[in-house]
């Protein structure tokens, strides 16, 4: 369970940090910094709060220092792995006259005072369906291996040093009025700047994107703070460029108008020390989001009427696109394995064989990924035992000379 007082110290560090104040301060016997930690790395800021730890003038506990320095580092080194990596996928992407579109990459973090501030979790992909046979070729010559996806509907590839790259055939959403506003060729899209074959999203439009996604997360309790901030700073930076009636107009038609309104304020409440009339509403919002979704979704449901809509659509349909992915992995169309295996053109009699050569292959792909995975976990989990182990030794030591 979270403490009120944990995840309220959380947010007014994140807010100061955002607004580049100075983080209050409270002593280590008011607060557990390790359990701070952890709700900071499940709701994806613990490499923005290193900065107020670091600043902050108490005596914070060895380990959770150390966490906070590791995922801080962590997202520090990622910074130019991360934009390498795009730069190259959409070099590929070009180069093959492949029409695309970066739906979540690299510009998020500009929205953040320092890049690393921000955790990236995957580079979003969209391409046409038409496409999708010729990618798994182009993610393999990049490195990538196909990994199991249990998050949404798309492909999703994985290299080291730790970049996840999920790639789409079109904008899903649990919300599938929404997805109809932006089921058009990609053609039809202007072109990013300097650019032949990547398309983009004009502001208008990436803003009904993020709100549908945050739809996505909140309704699915995997909204974090990380999540809501995200939102809120796009807002912010872009919000006197944009065209509101349009917006207004095609988030009241998909029944998302309420429910972005309540989100922004809650940023504000937040990050931009707003208050409201309504906090009863905001207050359920915060233990839902908190708890990933556990606690509050009655009230949340009642409060906000679309999130109870898109939940029960989604629990109605998850499980037949599930078996329906499952199926479409497992028995590929000819012509993707043709993309895979050249010699099905002319023998295409030999599909069964040459499918079961393809499970193999990627049984033994996730076999290693999980066991590389595995294996970093098992060194981190050794690093902290270590540490803790050093900060006992240390306090013996102090024992013994203070006896």
């Amino acid at each position: 369970m979270v403490l009120q007082q944990e995840r309220r110290y959380l947010l007014m560090m994140v807010a100061a940090i955002i607004n580049q104040k100075k983080a209050p301060i409270l002593s280590s016997s008011q607060i557990s910094w390790r359990s701070m930690y952890q709700l900071a790395e499940t709701n994806q800021v613990a490499s923005l709060l290193y900065v107020s730890v670091l600043g902050a003038g108490v005596d914070i506990d060895k380990t959770a220092r150390e966490q906070f320095f590791e995922s801080y580092q962590k997202e520090l080194k990622n910074v130019p792995v991360y934009e390498s990596a795009q730069e190259a996928l959409i070099g590929q992407l070009e180069k093959n006259r492949i029409p695309s579109m970066i739906l979540d990459g690299t510009s998020l973090r500009d929205l953040y005072p320092h890049k690393e501030m921000r955790k990236m979790g995957r580079i979003r992909v969209w391409v046409q369906k038409k496409e999708i046979s010729r990618i798994d070729g182009i993610m393999r010559s990049l490195n990538y291996e196909p990994c199991e996806n249990r998050e949404d509907e798309g492909l999703l590839y994985y290299k080291i040093p730790g970049v996840y790259v999920a790639v789409y055939d079109k904008v899903r959403f649990v919300n599938k009025k929404l997805e109809r506003f932006f089921d058009s060729p990609l053609w039809m899209f202007p072109k990013a700047e300097g650019r032949r074959h990547l398309r983009r999203l004009d502001k208008e439009e990436a803003y009904i994107y993020m709100v549908g996604k945050s739809a996505n997360e909140y309704a699915l309790g995997r909204m974090g703070v990380r999540s809501v901030l995200d939102f809120w700073l796009y807002e912010k930076k872009y919000g006197e460029e944009l065209s509101w009636p349009h917006i207004e107009k095609i988030l009241k038609k998909y029944k998302l108008l309420e429910f972005s309104e309540h989100l922004l304020e809650l940023g504000d409440i937040w990050f931009g020390n707003g208050v409201s009339e309504q906090m009863d509403i905001y207050n359920a919002m915060e233990t839902y989001i908190f708890s990933k979704g556990e606690k509050g979704r009655e009230l949340s449901g009642k409060i906000l009427p679309l999130i109870k809509d898109v939940a029960d659509f989604y629990k109605r349909d998850r499980k037949s696109e599930w078996l329906e992915k499952k199926k479409e992995w497992m028995f590929p169309p000819r012509e993707y394995m043709e993309t895979l295996f050249p010699v099905l053109k002319k023998l295409p009699f030999l599909y069964p064989a040459y499918l079961l050569i393809r499970w193999w292959r990627v049984g033994i792909s996730m076999g290693k990924q999980s066991w590389k995975r595995n294996l970093e976990k098992g060194k981190e989990k050794l690093h902290q035992i270590k540490s803790q182990l050093s900060s006992l030794r240390g306090g013996q030591k102090n024992n013994i000379r203070m006896e």
